[in-house]
């Protein structure tokens, strides 16, 4: 950590030695609750003689950076650095495109920690927002492989709204006489702050049979069978002089070998693959070699039965179920790597569909984070973060073993901008109630404000063991 920033200096007026000094003694308080190594929900920081361990966050840093609520402060970038530097590898969700926020944070934790992270995503689902893993690299390596995980083939998410035909102009549609159409509950949801209104992507209308819609100029008829399958069943013709005779007439039936071949600009295939593309990094420390992988899975809804809730958890078994291919592949050296899903994975609660899609495949919660006894969320009823190790066929390693010690999760509003119990006389509030005084801001409610300068996740961690020498060097020696 690079503190240099906070020195108060000849020049600086009232206002900026104020933030700088209570910065100061904030942060005092942050480290001692840090390094209190038996308190539940905090990394260990003492030394182990005869243990090496990595300690492995993830932290969505809510909307890093936007002027939604005003951009983070200079004592908000401390507090989040001070508590990064707790760890030594730490995957970031809702990182944003803009990096200027981001880099301030890269520069307070000082030239030891580096970062990998993906370019902002552009899909409208993903609101620009970049995967991150931050880490120390005198404790970690990077081995050199990253990529995206996108699906292909069978792994692709065929849901409801995998593909939609969409038509330039509107569409028109006939009716079968007698019939009608039925409106769902909803069509209009969230009024927008031009006096508009959105659709509800969950807005669905079933047609009656027979149904005929009006196609545009641009759709082909293409023909994907062997000659034989149309022999009787194209207008009641026969394939002669290996031609296919298309006849006559208005209304015409065609056999299932004929498609409709539309315009590629007219398809919608997005949700075929994840809202949010997640980030596989491949990293070594002393002997363990781990593929970490790194998501924000959709979220729409936590209504039960919706199409949402439907997408959130498809996503989550196609994620482990890809992964679960590639650690399982043989030849392919990447393999060799323990591999980790971690992130903000929506998980609704620990009894709930959401997490039984994220042990699918071989992957597994560890049993010290199914025991942490509240939630990620700052309320602390909500499991949206995890974090789960594959542990299928050959998840094992000649000299290595996966052996987590600790886990838990930080609860930072204890320490910094606290309320509440953690700040009886509402010391903090009054102060930063100040505080948006001189930088000539407002906000209404002080709780809601704070997670859009700190986060409105809660960091959890894992610690593993990385050093083996023992093991191996007994092993070489025969016993």
């Amino acid at each position: 950590m690079l503190y240099s920033g906070l020195e108060i200096l000849a020049g600086d007026d009232e206002a900026t030695k104020r933030w700088k000094a209570r910065t100061v003694t904030d942060l005092i308080r942050l480290r001692d609750a840090l390094r209190q190594a038996n308190q539940p929900g905090l990394p260990s920081r003492a030394p182990d003689p005869d243990k090496r361990r990595l300690r492995i966050a993830t932290w969505n840093l809510r909307e890093f950076d936007s002027g939604r609520y005003g951009y983070r402060l200079p004592e908000a970038i401390y507090y989040i650095a001070e508590v990064i530097s707790a760890f030594d590898l730490v995957a970031l969700q809702e990182v944003r495109a803009d990096l200027e926020a981001f880099n301030r944070l890269l520069g307070t934790l000082g030239p030891a920690w580096k970062a990998v992270m993906t370019d902002s995503d552009t899909s409208t689902s993903a609101h620009g927002e970049r995967m991150v893993f931050l880490f120390n690299s005198t404790r970690v390596q990077f081995q050199g492989t990253a990529g995206e995980v996108t699906l292909s083939d069978g792994d692709r998410l065929f849901l409801p709204d995998s593909v939609d035909l969409a038509i330039r102009g509107g569409i028109e549609i006939e009716l079968p006489d007698g019939t009608d159409l039925t409106e769902p509950a909803k069509i209009l949801s969230e009024k927008r702050a031009d006096g508009g209104y959105n659709i509800d992507p969950a807005a669905l209308v079933d047609l009656p049979a027979g149904t005929k819609i009006v196609l545009p100029q641009g759709i082909q008829l293409a023909f994907k069978g062997a000659a034989d399958e149309f022999a009787y069943d194209v207008v009641n013709g026969r394939i002669a002089n290996k031609r296919l005779d298309l006849k006559t007439g208005k209304t015409r039936k065609f056999s299932e070998p004929v498609r409709l071949r539309w315009p590629s600009n007219m398809l919608e295939l997005g949700s075929q693959q994840f809202a949010r593309t997640p980030f596989i990094v491949y990293f070594q420390s002393d002997w363990m070699k781990l593929a970490l992988c790194t998501v924000h899975i959709f979220y729409g809804s936590n209504a039960e039965g919706s199409p949402e809730m439907a997408r959130r958890t498809a996503e989550i078994r196609a994620l482990t179920r890809s992964l679960a291919k590639r650690a399982s592949a043989e030849g392919n050296s990447d393999s060799d790597s323990y591999f980790m899903v971690l992130g903000d994975f929506n998980i609704k609660s620990r009894e709930h569909g959401t997490m039984a899609a994220l042990e699918d495949n071989g992957f597994v919660v560890p049993p010290l984070i199914r025991e942490i006894p509240a939630g990620t969320n700052v309320k602390r009823d909500m499991y949206y973060d995890q974090m789960a190790f594959w542990m299928g066929q050959g998840a094992t390693s000649p000299h290595t073993h996966l052996s987590v010690s600790d886990a838990g999760v930080f609860d930072v509003f204890k320490h910094v901008f606290r309320e509440g119990d953690d700040d009886p006389a509402g010391e903090d509030e009054a102060y930063f109630r100040r505080r948006m005084k001189d930088v000539k801001r407002e906000y209404g409610d002080y709780r809601e404000w704070r997670t859009h300068q700190i986060s409105d996740h809660l960091p959890m961690w894992v610690e593993i063991e990385t050093d083996f020498a023992d093991a191996y060097l007994t092993a070489l020696k025969g016993g």
